[in-house]
């Protein structure tokens, strides 16, 4: 049996009454093609790092499974479908580093005080990413290449998704690094073949509400993405 290997952050997991696990696409792709193993792995608020540090396994196995077999050596799939990136790439208040750090070990009320001291002074800086551009690249490099050791059929790149004007509100900055971001899975997808993608929930293209929050896919978003994939396996 072909398997699939589905791995994304919240944008592929359901969001209460909103989106149920019936409405979503893994679930969709999942109960249409019933003769394919597909495997979630799934995490709210991953980025790309987890690409390259989860599953790394002990001294004994490091060498056989690098960090980040969680996400390929140990299932060995034969095809792989990607939505990762707006964690990375989202502006953000807070410098990453030490101010981040400091701000992660005060006690909350502290912690809130802070934050609403900082919004009255400072605004969300593309420079201030949870991944930088660089490392988004390097962990995608670093994946991409163990991809093609593992002889991967296909990758699927679910673009980053420009966010509608909810969000925009919101992060004034966001599309700019959605368009660096997304840039990089262009660079990527010519250099390597086996790569093809994907950009189904990009709300600058329709004028229908497909998001929940702005940015979240509703299930009618789910359905865009669902289609999509769904031309790869028929």
């Amino acid at each position: 049996m072909k398997k699939i290997l589905c791995i994304g952050d919240s944008l592929t997991l359901p969001r209460g009454e909103d989106v149920k696990y019936e409405n979503t696409w893994f679930y969709l792709l999942k109960h249409y093609f019933q003769d394919i193993d597909f495997i979630s792995f799934f995490k709210r608020g991953i980025t790309t790092n987890i690409l390259v540090q989860e599953g790394g396994g002990d001294k004994n196995t490091a060498e056989k499974y690098p960090f980040g077999a969680d996400c390929l050596e140990h299932y060995k799939p034969n095809i792989i479908i990607l939505q990762l990136g707006i964690v990375d790439c989202a502006p953000r208040l807070l410098k990453q580093g030490m101010e981040t750090k400091l701000v992660n070990h005060l006690p909350k009320k502290i912690a809130n005080i802070y934050i609403k001291l900082i919004k009255t002074t400072r605004k969300r800086n593309t420079a201030n990413t949870y991944v930088s551009l660089k490392k988004f690249e390097d962990n995608l490099i670093n994946y991409f290449e163990r991809c093609k050791n593992q002889n991967i059929e296909k990758l699927i790149i679910i673009k980053i998704a420009i966010p509608s004007q909810e969000m925009v509100d919101k992060n004034p900055e966001i599309i700019k690094n959605v368009i660096k971001y997304n840039a990089v899975y262009d660079k990527l997808e010519k250099k390597y073949p086996f790569v093809n993608s994907i950009n189904p929930l990009d709300s600058s293209k329709t004028n229908e509400i497909i998001f929940t929050d702005g940015y979240h896919p509703n299930a009618k978003g789910n359905t865009f993405v669902y289609s999509e994939l769904k031309d790869f396996f028929e």
